[in-house]
């Protein structure tokens, strides 16, 4: 299952530690061609020969592939050219390596403001306070605030998701509410993913 032209994706730098966002702009036999990333500095890292990872959601399941930058093409805007993969190297990311990360985001939710506990592309952890009126099962609407990594704008990407679980937390006025993403545009969801990349980028030279 190959990604389709015009479609998100993500491309992981594992050998320096970055990751960003691109456009997949044609398929070729034995070759894919990408935008070019708008951070300039990001640029200079996709070099002829380097190993990159490429992400992309399908049918609301997440699917990468390793793959080599091969050169470079002039068209009406520069793009990449990365080595097309076998369909069975494509591989599905399973869901309980959902890119989950303990971060915390603004969440506009019933007129309220609220904390993210964690996030990944399928779903978040919040909590609140015992006032607010939910239930197992309901459907609800909001706004997640995540903050770009390319560019000075946050990005307000609103939600309909499905309450999956309230846990009261014990000895306070408080609950934890897990909620699951049922309706999101494609476009926000890849950028839910690459804010959990960096997360987890961030963490991992924490511990070095």
């Amino acid at each position: 299952m190959y990604p389709k032209v015009n479609q998100n994706i993500m491309i992981d730098i594992k050998s320096h530690d970055q990751s960003c966002r691109s456009i997949i702009a044609e398929i070729g036999e034995n070759e894919i061609l990408i935008s070019f990333p708008l951070d300039r500095n990001m640029i200079g890292l996709l070099m002829e020969g380097m190993q990159v990872d490429v992400i992309f959601m399908m049918d609301d399941d997440q699917y990468k592939f390793q793959t080599e930058i091969i050169g470079r093409k002039n068209d009406t805007i520069p793009l990449c050219r990365i080595s097309k993969p076998q369909e069975k190297e494509i591989i599905r990311i399973q869901r309980r390596d959902n890119f989950r990360v303990n971060s915390h985001l603004i969440l506009l939710f019933n007129e309220t403001k609220l904390n993210t506990i964690n996030i990944s592309a399928g779903g978040i952890l919040f909590s609140c306070g015992l006032d607010l009126e939910l239930q197992q099962g309901e459907v609800v609407s909001g706004t997640l605030v995540v903050p770009a990594i390319q560019n000075k704008n946050s990005a307000l990407i609103p939600f309909q998701a499905q309450i999956k679980r309230i846990h009261l937390i014990k000895n306070q006025d408080r609950k934890n509410v897990a909620l699951k993403f049922i309706e999101m545009d494609k476009q926000d969801q890849m950028k839910i993913v690459q804010h959990c990349f960096e997360k987890q980028r961030q963490m991992r030279l924490m511990s070095r």
